[in-house]
This record gives C-alpha cells, sequence and structure tokens, in this order.
C-alpha cells in the first residue's frame, strides 16, 4: 500500500469572497485536480469520503480515477487559515484495485467509528472548512462514497456495487447494476437501476422519501417500512408473512401498503431481499420505462 499526501492543501490558489460567515469573516476558496492510478487487476473499488461537503461522480470508459477536489475555508483570522490547512488534509491510497481518497479532520474520517473529539471552548477549531469531490471513475467500478455535512452525493454513469452514505444531504445515484446499500438520515433517497440487484440491498432515510426504480425483469423479495408515509409499488406483488398485516389500497393505478412495521412483499418470483426504509417519507417501488 502506498499513502501520497496531497499537494490540495499546499498550494492553493485564494479568491475572496464578496460576503462571509460574521463570525467568520476570513474567507478563501479554491480548487485542485489529483489523478489516482490502480495498482494490480481486480474488480475496480473506488473509495471517496469528505466530511463536510459533496461528492459528484460520473463514469467514463478509462483506467484512472480523475479527482477535482474544491475546498472551501473560513476563518476568525488570516492566522486560523494555517490552522486549517494543517488540519483538514486530503490523504489517498492505492492498494491493488483499490483507490481511496479521504478529507481528514484532525485525524477524523467520514465512516471510521473512532469517537469526535470535544474540544474545550478556548481549544475550539476557529475555521469551518468544506471539501466539495468531484470524480471521474471506470465504468462498472464498484464505489463506497461516504459525507456527513454534504448537501448531495450524486453518482451517474454505469456504477457497480455501491456503499453510500450521507448524514445532512441526498443521495442519488442513477444507472445501476451492482448492489449494495444507500443511507441518509436527513434527506431523501433515489436509486435507478439498470440492471437488478442481485444481492441483498438497502435503501434508509430518517426524513424523506425514498425512491427506487427497477427494470421490468424485477424478481426479488421486497421489506418496506414508513412511519409517516404510502408504501406505493408499480409491479405486482404477493404479500408475504409479516409480523403486521399490510392495509392495501388501490390509488391512481397505484398499490398502496400501509403499514406501522415492516411490510415484506414478493415480486416476481423472489429473489434477493431489498429493504426500504423511512420514518417521514414515502417508499415508491417503480418500474422503469420501456
Amino acid at each position: 500500500m502506498r499513502l501520497i499526501s496531497s499537494a490540495l492543501f499546499g498550494a492553493w490558489l485564494f479568491a475572496t469572497a464578496l460576503a462571509a460567515a460574521p463570525d467568520m469573516p476570513i474567507h478563501r476558496e479554491a480548487s485542485s485536480n489529483v489523478v489516482l492510478r490502480f495498482e494490480a487487476p481486480g474488480t475496480r473499488t473506488v473509495d471517496l469520503r469528505t466530511i463536510s461537503g459533496s461528492i459528484r461522480l460520473t463514469t467514463e470508459n478509462r483506467d484512472d480515477v480523475r479527482l477535482t477536489l474544491t475546498r472551501r475555508t473560513d476563518a476568525e483570522r488570516e492566522a486560523d487559515l494555517a490552522t486549517a490547512d494543517r488540519d483538514v488534509r486530503l490523504e489517498t491510497t492505492t492498494s491493488g484495485a483499490t483507490v481511496t481518497a479521504s478529507v481528514r479532520d484532525r485525524e477524523q474520517a467520514c465512516g471510521e467509528s473512532n469517537t469526535w473529539r470535544r474540544d474545550s471552548w478556548w481549544d475550539r477549531p476557529r475555521y469551518r472548512v468544506s471539501v466539495d469531490l468531484t470524480a471521474v471513475v471506470p465504468a462498472g467500478a464498484r464505489v463506497r462514497l461516504c459525507t456527513i455535512n454534504g448537501e448531495a452525493i450524486v453518482a451517474t454513469g454505469t456504477l457497480g456495487d455501491f456503499d453510500v452514505t450521507n448524514v445532512n444531504g441526498r443521495i442519488e445515484l442513477n444507472g445501476v447494476r451492482g448492489s449494495g446499500r444507500a443511507t441518509t438520515v436527513n434527506g431523501p433517497v433515489s436509486v435507478a437501476f439498470v440492471e437488478s440487484p442481485r444481492d441483498a440491498s438497502e435503501f434508509k432515510t430518517v426524513n424523506g422519501d425514498v425512491v427506487v426504480t427497477f427494470p421490468h425483469d424485477l424478481s426479488a423479495n421486497l421489506r418496506l417500512k414508513t412511519f409517516h408515509g404510502d408504501l406505493l409499488t408499480d409491479f405486482e406483488v404477493q404479500a408475504l408473512p409479516a409480523q403486521t398485516r399490510p392495509v392495501r389500497e388501490e390509488r391512481n393505478g397505484r398499490t398502496i401498503y400501509r403499514s406501522g412495521g415492516f411490510t415484506t412483499v414478493r415480486a416476481g418470483a423472489g429473489g434477493p431481499e431489498l429493504t426500504f426504509d423511512t420514518l417521514n417519507g414515502d417508499v415508491r417501488i417503480l418500474r422503469a420505462a420501456r
């Protein structure tokens, strides 16, 4: 494994914003490009993580990963910019068929199990940093995308297996051919498959709709749950035994199931277990247009 310290935070182009937060009047913005190359053949895996910032990804027929980073820093004083550069940095690694680019904030990173430190008042960070990631990756690559305070994670193209997590923001995946997980807390989840998943998958939020589109030949067992919302599907499904018996309605040509717990139904001949879960929102299982 090779660890590469990105020069992203060493040679920033400075830009002055017209307005900044009153408590942090110093503003700096810059962008940088990074190329990541795979070291060995195998299932290509791209792991992109930031903490505050969006992730946008597209695919092409290529052999490397082209990454553009846009960093915005707000600080109380000019001297705090240097502290922000030291504390918040990009680290990239390559290991076989896997490349990783992770923004770290004082040794913390999205998706890691370590505990976020709580500073005393006088040791608090006197800056705010956001880093947006925009990537072009090989078509069919397996992707792991992670942010905490990101307006959106959007991936479009020919995608393989996926593991996508956000906290405060939406998730949108298009052109999916694999299986995986897409979860957030505050925001909707929207996923469009061009091939039905072959393995168990999960789509989850707390505040927002879960909308997933599948091809006409979907064959799977579906677990659906909402507390404040509706469960809707375009597919002909058969109810399976569940803890709470669903109430079925027909509305505008769609079948609606209502339940306080998980409702389990079978599409086609059944198959992998696909879970759709929200607290405040609808779950909509759509059939792709021919």
